[in-house]
């Protein structure tokens, strides 16, 4: 039996040592808290995209990261997420179902870090290289049963209240029957952020020389051209980016800001290694104006991850241990790109040679490339222009869609943090930062003792 004296005085040390504990965690919680939150999704970017892009490029804007770690991205009701249900656990810290915007399998709406950074005071925006209507980004501002219903979120957005809103994805805000228009109604979206105090940018000049929130850019009826093939008038995912901090840099509460490239699963379902490379590298150029940004700021956290990967990229295959990717840099337009010329005409044999580098095609090649040509079926031909180059680059996709494993966390600034972790608990440390939370601190400090 222990004696009456040492247990108090074990008891007293005890209290002690956890008031101790606790005011000194107390103090680096506060000390860790951003001002502004710069959360950046490569949808689709795994690890081998991240790898062959440096390889290809040197070194990257991630590699400077202070801290990071994994984060597993299966949804409620499948091991495979897509990009609704991982959008969903980023933007509120919850599972759903694969399709479901921002709300509960039983479709109850979450409430998402932006709507927390609204409540806060802060400024907010929301960037992408796809549609602003499409899932990842729609997740922060949005709540649908199903991921489609992009008249609806587009109607969302505009009663969002966001700052700042750039991307792609026109189609679904101009009035039924208006050229380009994918709407079923006669509602002019456009013309209603122009009512409610919206200054309206229409390309990269237009966005170079906006000065102040709250401005929509909608660059293109639906995503923003490939890397590869962007025109002049198209902001880069950088540009955008720059232009994104400015306009909500000085904010009095701070900022909450979505960047996504949201492109990079596009190329990686296309099983174009050249593109997707194109892709990553545009939006590290991103990742380090945020970088640049941050460290002269101090008080913006910048978060780098990922939806999901795309593809099943493997850098080498077979029983020979070897990867080649030089073939890759002779790339200047994407997988989409090519298809088309060779659809509208043009010579297989001289076009591979101008646009990829290959001038070593069999007939064998030519004849399968020229048969699929003829269906006029771009998933078929990206499937077999994909093959050629994977054959001199050993460089192969093994899916069309999505895969299963987890993906890169980084991050850098006050709050930073990193492990292994689900995607939902990314969410989740957000949204806490966010909304000034220290309910877990106690709880934390318990599970560190015991």
């Amino acid at each position: 039996m222990v004696p009456y004296n040492t247990m108090k005085w074990g008891v007293i040390l005890m209290v002690l040592f956890l008031l101790t504990s606790l005011a000194s965690f107390q103090v680096r919680a506060e000390s860790e808290t951003p001002k502004n939150v710069i959360l950046m999704i490569g949808d689709g970017m795994g690890t081998a995209h991240i790898t062959l892009t440096r390889i290809l490029s040197g070194e990257l804007n991630m590699d400077q990261f202070s801290a990071g770690g994994l984060a597993t991205t299966y949804s409620n009701n499948n091991l495979i997420t897509d990009s609704a249900a991982a959008g969903t656990a980023l933007a509120t810290g919850h599972k759903t179902n694969n399709g479901v915007i921002s709300q509960s399998p039983d479709h109850r709406d979450l409430k998402t870090v932006l709507e927390i950074a609204k409540e806060n005071g802060m400024g907010t925006g929301i960037i992408t290289t796809s549609r602003i209507t499409d899932a990842t980004p729609a997740c922060f501002y949005a709540h649908t049963e199903n991921r489609d219903e992009e008249d609806a979120i587009a109607e969302q957005l505009v009663n969002a209240g966001v700052d700042v809103i750039l991307g792609g994805g026109q189609s679904h805000f101009l009035q039924s029957g208006t050229e380009g228009s994918k709407r079923e109604d006669s509602l002019d979206l456009v013309n209603e952020f122009k009512n409610i105090g919206y200054e309206i940018v229409s390309n990269k000049s237009e966005m170079l020389k906006a000065s102040q929130s709250p401005v929509v850019g909608l660059f293109t009826p639906a995503e923003m051209s490939f890397e590869l093939d962007r025109r002049a008038e198209e902001p880069s995912i950088a540009e955008m980016t720059k232009k994104a901090i400015q306009l909500l840099n000085g904010k009095r509460e701070g900022f909450f800001l979505m960047i996504e490239g949201g492109r990079i699963d596009h190329e990686a379902h296309a099983n174009d290694a050249a593109g997707v490379v194109a892709e990553v590298k545009a939006f590290d150029d991103a990742i380090g104006t945020a970088l640049n940004f941050a460290r002269e700021d101090g008080k913006t956290l910048v978060i780098v991850t990922a939806d999901h990967s795309t593809g099943g990229l493997t850098l080498g295959r077979g029983t020979k241990q070897w990867y080649d990717p030089e073939l890759l840099r002779s790339a200047d337009i994407s997988f989409e790109k090519f298809a088309s010329l060779l659809m509208e005409g043009k010579d297989i044999k001289e076009s591979l040679a101008e646009h990829y580098g290959i001038a070593d095609l069999t007939e064998e090649e030519v004849k399968k490339i020229d048969d699929v040509v003829k269906t006029k079926k771009l998933y078929d031909i990206e499937a077999v222009i994909g093959g050629v180059i994977s054959k001199r680059t050993n460089i192969v996709f093994t899916t069309t869609q999505h895969e299963g494993s987890a993906v890169p966390l980084l991050t850098y600034g006050p709050g930073a943090f990193g492990g292994f972790m689900d995607n939902t608990e990314v969410g989740e440390t957000v949204n806490e930062l966010l909304a000034g939370e220290e309910r877990n601190i106690f709880s934390r400090l318990m599970e560190r003792i015991c």
